[in-house]
């Protein structure tokens, strides 16, 4: 099960004595930079500080926990962290401290009372009941004249998972058994309600081991917390659990109902630490062990007035064992020192120096969160940033501090140094052993009023050389073959790199940047440039990998991602992007007194489309249209992707860009349109660039120097968006100089899949550059002609029963020994290794019934994403009428216009948000209360609210390429379509659908094919149409590692219309060949009275 860590016991800026910047920002940053996993709230009694919490948190659907509803730019609340990408994901757990003052059994009582509630609307209902009872507004942490035993009533009356824990139970002054005002026993405590209390905090200045010295402590979980009043102090203690991160968990965790959740332990204060562990006067500078401060009658020596009597002599007080025994099933704990302690020990300044946090940050930018640095990171990770801190650290671990107590509420030092070796530290003398010693298993404890222990041996580096080294310098590209060396080190000039399937392409790409850096080229002077955005945070992943997560690294990102950003930077905003259909409804509604219709009017808008990404220019007819759709948009705050191309081409060209970049690397260059391709180039234009360079003295020319492009021309398949089949005629048209290399070793398939692959691309194009693959594996090849969509599916979707062992009953397949034969059919495929590509959507849906009718794990990535539900889509297409920017009733010939209907819900309530939707409309159709809870409109609520509303959020969508959306979810069978399946890998792949008007797809001219076209029919499709139907076929073929599966079907019934098409022309050449693929059918089997299918060849 999973860990977590949990800081349960914090406080807000209501708090007296905290610090007045603690909100819930704050504490969600500091949180992630310490690495805890849930926090308190703090203070949820107050007010003020309620109604922060509601405003700025949201209820975490599922767990009982809250989130923050915007956590953009957290890194901000930290101002010496500001640039450091703060990771993981904040929970807040419901939480409050109640301040108890009150007599009881002839004493005046004063304990701290820390309360959990599962819900906001608990935490007003006891608010309000405590605020009949006192003041809850003065102080975040209110003190009442309230019995903790009523307290705990309230508590329990108030909700099944409602909780109350005693804080810090052995302080002296305000605590369950306390030396100055607390009782003898937890009974004496909470009387009849005792049995509600299954949870202690031990608090700062003690740890487990202390408590385990009394045996009525044996049955309650020991919880330690931080006690937080600033964000730094968060997880100096904390709770270590594991299961699903939820109140409920935590709950049943702490109550030892192991359901799935278990509490597993602590991270503690070296309890010296604590500023209550010994006896002593602050004042007078006195510290006592118990043992002494009896023989003096428990008064100071210097003042004469009674001592405040610590942790350690209270423990002792009410011990019933003379040494701890751990009982039986208590996890255990480590004992810790903060990170900035120990850095502060190190370097020889204050904790909050600047000296200080600088290490801090590099230290956590390097490793990962503080918990990371302190209890997990090997000494030898660590001593990459720092030798002494890996020794400081290795020690800590293992015990080896020397401890300085704290008493009467002066905090207690713990060091890992002596005074010679900090000498040593700081003058650079300091020698750092040669292996660390394994973390010692926690032995039994010295008597508790022994000596503090010996100072450690001494030891070793120079802080200063440590602060100023830096990431290793990757050393050359390794583990590259001939041709993608002969790549990586080509140029300076520009490079096209010519990368087919499987053939390393990111690899050669990752091993270039590499390359330019070791050659001297700065980091923020390269741009890798993705078709995707999905390819540049993977990109970016592995840069990190190979270089550390402090060192520079060069921007990796999509052209429309860093053209937004360039358009945000202009003008202190950015525009509504909109997606494809949405900016083709504003075409219309601005050329609505036009005489044009809607399909005219759809045709204009493709054809300006087309124009604008190639360059070309309009024409008399599509100028006016035009210049209404650019009016309409900039009256609107609106673009659309081709517009913030062309702004960014327009900044270069006027020199109010600065261009940045000396080298730009372009992945997938083959799918990039011309005015891509032009924006490359004004990106590496002189002067700029050259200027630069020679500034920088780094090598090449000026003339297309740095660009580094990769792609394969034979997978271009996005001519319909502009993109350029022949790049490298494109590019020799720019840089007529252009050096061309090709890859040509595949990693992923089997051979006879790339000599198949190469015969049907070889009828498009001539010959293909040849692949040779480097697998040994046979693979496997069938084609299954069914006698309709149905049987094709149900054969689908029983050969992958087959492949993951499944037993077949509807289908028998006579091919399955041979299957075997080639080695398939003994080893089992995973979910995850089996792909179903499809060319057009609607065949989607139909293949994935017939899969989940089988019981078979099923993953549809492009139709999972929340805003493809239907009525979501309704919510949203309402919310962009009311912004002016989607009004699907104008286009009744919409698929989703027929299916959406407008909305009956008001402007004002449609500006409110999802919540005052699903308040206003309820059970008005098409809604229903199960939709309201369903996970697709409460990501709907939660999009709305961390993206700032409408606005922010229909841009965050429109901003997702569909190619984005594959997400492969493991364990799963994935049906896609052939696009968004483009740089993806499987073991085995289905394509079904193989007839003509499928593949090669028809488009708008399916519905002029006759419903049964003889077997020679083939479609009129224009010549670059059909090259791109081809390659898209190519892309298909080439996903296959081992298995791959054609099909067809006699019959198929597309948009509403029953058609018996005949086989693609691109399954002919396939035949030929000595490794034809094996032919399938389906025939009726008779057997007994039943009937039944079975495969046959």
């Amino acid at each position: 099960m999973e860990q977590f860590l949990a800081d349960l016991h914090i406080h807000s800026r209501y708090s007296r004595a905290t610090s007045k910047q603690l909100d819930p920002r704050v504490l969600a940053a500091w949180a992630r930079v310490k690495g805890l996993h849930v926090i308190g709230t703090g203070d949820f009694t107050h007010p003020g500080w309620r109604k922060e919490l509601a405003e700025l948190l949201e209820p975490d659907p599922g767990s009982g926990l809250f989130r923050l509803k915007d956590t953009r730019n957290l890194t901000r609340e930290i101002p010496f962290l500001d640039g450091y990408e703060l990771a993981g994901r904040t929970l807040f757990m419901l939480q409050a401290e109640i301040s108890s003052i009150y007599k009881k059994n002839g004493a005046v009582r004063k304990v701290h009372n820390l309360v959990y509630v599962p819900t906001m609307e608990a935490a007003d209902k006891l608010s309000e009941q405590l605020a009949a009872i006192g003041n809850i507004e003065s102080d975040g942490r209110p003190i009442l004249g309230l019995d903790s035993r009523n307290l705990l009533e309230m508590v329990v009356e108030l909700d099944p998972l409602a909780f109350l824990v005693p804080a810090h139970i052995w302080t002296p002054w305000f605590s369950l058994f306390g030396s100055k005002s607390g009782f003898n026993s937890l009974e004496e405590c909470y009387g009849d309600l005792s049995s509600h209390i299954f949870a202690l905090e031990t608090g700062l200045s003690s740890d487990p081991e202390m408590n385990w010295m009394l045996s009525a402590l044996d049955r309650y979980a020991l919880i330690s917390n931080s006690d937080a009043h600033s964000g730094e102090k968060l997880a100096r203690e904390c709770n270590i659990f594991s299961g699903e991160r939820s109140y409920e968990g935590i709950f049943r965790a702490l109550r030892g109902e192991a359901l799935g959740h278990k509490f597993q332990g602590t991270v503690e204060f070296f309890p010296e630490e604590g500023k209550y562990h010994l006896d002593g006067h602050r004042k007078c500078g006195v510290a006592l062990e118990p043992r002494e401060t009896l023989s003096r009658g428990g008064i100071c020596p210097v003042c004469g007035k009674p001592l405040t009597v610590g942790v350690l002599h209270r423990v002792l007080d009410l011990a019933d064992r003379d040494t701890p025994e751990k009982p039986d099933k208590a996890p255990g704990f480590e004992s810790l020192i903060p990170l900035a302690e120990v850095l502060s020990e190190i370097v020889g300044a204050g904790p909050t120096t600047k000296k200080v946090r600088a290490m801090y940050t590099r230290c956590i930018s390097r490793i990962g969160s503080e918990m990371a640095v302190l209890r997990d990171a090997p000494p030898e990770e660590l001593a990459r940033v720092s030798a002494p801190l890996a020794e400081a650290v290795s020690r800590m671990r293992r015990g080896e501090v020397i401890r300085n107590p704290g008493f009467d509420g002066e905090f207690g030092v713990i060091r890992v140094f002596s005074e010679k070796e900090r000498k040593e530290l700081h003058q650079g003398t300091f020698l750092v052993p040669d292996s660390y010693p394994a973390k010692k298993k926690r032995s039994a404890p010295a008597p508790k009023d022994a000596p503090p222990a010996s100072e450690p041996a001494d030891t070793s580096p120079e802080p200063e050389a440590v602060l100023e080294s830096e990431a290793p310098t990757p050393a050359e590209p390794a583990g590259l073959n001939p041709e993608q060396q002969t790549a990586v080190l080509a140029g300076p000039g520009p490079v096209l790199v010519k990368a087919g399937p499987g053939t390393g392409k990111t690899h050669t790409l990752l091993a270039r940047i590499e390359h330019l850096i070791a050659e001297g080229s700065s980091p923020r002077h390269i741009l890798a440039v993705t078709f995707t955005r999905k390819a540049a945070r993977e990109l970016s992943d592995r840069l990190v990998a190979s270089f550390g997560s402090k060192a520079a690294l060069p921007r990796a990102d999509t052209l429309h991602a860093l053209a937004h950003e360039v358009w945000r930077n202009a003008y202190d905003e950015a525009p509504v992007v909109l997606s494809e259909e949405a900016a083709r409804r504003v075409f219309r509604e601005s050329n609505t007194g036009s005489d044009l219709d809607s399909r005219a009017l759809d045709k204009a808008f493709s054809a300006i489309s087309l124009a604008r990404e190639r360059r070309d220019p309009l024409g008399e007819e599509l100028e006016p249209l035009f210049h209404r759709y650019v009016k309409q948009k900039e009256s609107w705050n609106l673009a659309d992707y081709t517009d913030l191309l062309e702004f960014w081409l327009e900044q270069i060209e006027h020199e109010i860009y600065p261009r940045p970049y000396t080298h730009v690397l372009v992945d997938e260059v083959q799918d990039f349109s011309r005015l891509q391709i032009d924006l490359v180039r004004a990106l590496l234009t002189a002067p700029a660039a050259e200027q630069i360079a020679d500034e920088l003295n780094e090598p090449g020319s000026p003339a297309g120097r740095g660009l580094f492009a990769i792609g394969d021309p034979d997978q271009s398949i996005y001519g319909f968006r502009g993109a350029l089949a022949h790049v490298e005629e494109a590019l020799r048209e720019v840089w007529p100089h252009l050096e061309v290399i090709g890859l040509s070793t595949n990693y992923r398939s089997s051979q006879s899949i790339l000599d198949l692959a190469a015969r049907a691309l070889i009828q498009g194009q001539g010959a293909p550059a040849p692949l040779t693959g480097v697998s040994s594996l046979a693979g496997q090849i069938r084609l299954f002609e069914a006698p309709s969509a149905e049987s094709e599916a149900a054969w689908v979707g029983e050969r992958i029963r087959a492949l993951l062992g499944a037993t077949s009953h509807t289908l028998a397949d006579r091919q399955h020994d041979e299957d075997k034969a080639e080695g398939l059919g003994d080893e089992q495929f995973s979910p995850g290794d089996i792909a179903v590509l499809v060319r057009v959507r609607s065949q989607i849906a139909p293949l994935a019934r017939t899969l989940d009718r089988l019981g078979l794990p099923v993953s549809v990535p492009e139709t999972e994403a929340f805003w493809e539900d239907p009525r979501v889509a309704a919510i949203l297409a309402a919310a962009g009428g009311f912004l002016g920017i989607s009004r699907p009733e104008d286009d009744p010939e919409s698929e989703k216009a027929q299916a959406a209907k407008p909305l009956p819900c008001p402007d004002d309530v449609l500006a409110s948000g999802p919540s005052a939707i699903a308040s206003y409309m309820q059970d008005v159709p098409p809604f229903d209360r199960l939709f309201w809870k369903s996970r697709a409109f409460k990501e709907l609520a939660a999009g709305f609210e961390e993206h700032g509303g409408w606005l922010g959020l229909i841009n965050w969508i429109n901003l997702q390429s569909s190619l984005e959306q594959v997400r492969r979810a493991s364990e799963k069978v994935q049906i896609m379509t052939l696009h968004a399946a483009k740089g993806l890998e499987f073991r085995a792949v289905f394509l079904p659908g193989l007839e003509e008007g499928v593949l090669p797809f028809a488009g708008p001219g399916l519905s002029a094919i006759p419903e049964t076209p003889g077997p020679s029919y083939t479609i009129d499709l224009a010549p670059d149409q059909l090259a791109e139907e081809l390659r898209l076929f190519y892309v298909g073929l080439t996903r296959a590692r081992e298995a791959l599966y054609l099909s067809r079907a006699g019959s198929r019934t597309v948009y509403g219309r029953t058609y018996r098409l005949p086989a693609s022309r691109f399954l002919g050449p396939l035949a030929d060949g000595e490794n034809a693929i094996r032919r399938s059918t389906l025939i009726a089997k008779t057997q007994r009275t039943q009937k039944h299918l079975s495969l046959m060849d």
